[in-house]
């Protein structure tokens, strides 16, 4: 059997059998070489599922709109998030039926270290991958010059147009009322003047450190193709450097900045070069 046809027979047995009331996947979408998430309720619309280059969204982020028990097909991104969420009390693993696949579209994420799922109460497929992640993207940024590096990131941010669809997409940013829909206190702007447009980015990703998993749902979501996967990225490779840890790879271990050690390294408040 091929994948794809062992996910639907999979989805269709949890359904027949009312172990999970949806199973949440993608359908083929209105544009050529694009696919859409689908949740299928019966067997008849299991039949809709596909699994194909397309399907790079993180279905995690649908994971909280279900209140009963749950089916997912999720490759490796979605599992780690999956990891993330049921770690911080977000969703219930005894309600989620996982159905792990190897991602389909690894050719669009060339930095992808786990496209296979982490975690699973059921493979479709299994295929182990040691894709290694070198960072040369981030190491190339880090060599400009300040300036350089200012500038890159001022023309970056001046296309935003604060649609939100970053925010919306990522499974790392669940809060009920974000930061920049608070008045009281008013936290920033609601322009999309580049002062404003600098802190809603530096903030959104201060808050997912060390929670996301570089799964680029954020980039692909942009319709101005700002590049926010280098700053998701930094903070990426300095907790590795840090903590020796990749987020959402155990249900086990603590998130790196919900814990406190008296070890922890802390080079920002020593000052002199490290910090810099």
């Amino acid at each position: 059997m091929t994948v794809l046809e062992n996910i639907k027979a999979k989805a269709k047995e949890l359904l027949e059998a009312k172990e999970v009331e949806v199973v949440i996947g993608f359908a083929q979408g209105t544009l050529p070489g694009k696919c859409t998430p689908y949740f299928a309720r019966t067997t008849e619309e299991v039949e809709r599922f596909v699994w194909q280059d397309g399907c790079n969204l993180n279905l995690a982020n649908y994971l909280s709109k279900f209140s009963g028990k749950v089916g997912i097909i999720a490759k490796g991104c979605d599992t780690r998030s999956i990891i993330n969420l049921i770690k911080e009390n977000q969703v219930n693993r005894e309600r989620i039926y996982i159905i792990g696949a190897n991602c389909p579209s690894m050719g669009s994420c060339h930095n992808c270290r786990h496209p296979q799922g982490v975690i699973a109460d059921f493979y479709a497929e299994q295929v182990q991958l040691n894709n290694q992640d070198d960072f040369s993207d981030v190491e190339a940024f880090e060599e400009l010059l300040s300036e350089e590096r200012k500038n890159y990131f001022y023309q970056e941010m001046s296309k935003c147009i604060r649609c939100y669809a970053c925010r919306n997409v990522c499974p790392a940013c669940y809060c009920k009322e974000c930061f920049v829909e608070e008045n009281l206190p008013c936290w920033l702007g609601k322009t999309t003047d580049l002062a404003d447009n600098i802190i809603f980015h530096l903030t959104r990703t201060m808050h997912v450190a060390g929670r996301c998993i570089d799964c680029g749902a954020c980039v692909r979501a942009c319709p101005m193709e700002v590049n926010l996967s280098l700053l998701n990225r930094k903070l990426l490779k300095d907790i590795q450097e840090l903590f020796n840890t990749e987020p959402g790879l155990s249900l086990e271990a603590e998130p790196v900045l919900n814990e406190y050690k008296e070890d922890d390294p802390q080079p920002f408040l020593i000052g002199g070069e490290e910090s810099v």
